[in-house]
């Protein structure tokens, strides 16, 4: 019993970089947005993480974007109304890939 509670506490816990708050946030009926905003439980490794925007037709957006520390962001341009998916990929210090998406519609 003592070995395997020693394992269990010398075995570190590791996080994995989940999106925790999104602007606009998942379902959010907005205004066309300067910037899009997701933020991470953990840091990100920049080279391993990113988001991309997906129009109603299911193109992609092009647009700006950087990652920096538990953040992603996107600058669109001038968006017309309808429902756009942010679709994104995380890694962090564990090195685990996390992935996932989530929708707003931009109204007039």
């Amino acid at each position: 019993r003592l070995a395997l509670l020693m394992l269990m506490a010398a075995t570190p816990a590791f996080a994995h970089a989940k999106l925790t708050v999104s602007d606009p946030a998942a379902d959010a009926k907005v205004k066309t947005p300067k910037m899009i905003r997701l933020t991470f439980s953990e840091k990100l490794e920049p080279a391993f993480s990113g988001a991309s925007l997906i129009d109603p037709a299911g193109k992609t957006v092009p647009l700006a974007s950087s990652v920096a520390g538990s953040g992603i962001t996107l600058l669109p341009l001038a968006l017309k109304p309808g429902r756009y998916k942010v679709a994104w990929h995380s890694v962090g210090q564990d090195t685990h890939p996390m992935k996932g998406s989530f929708s707003f519609e931009v109204i007039p």
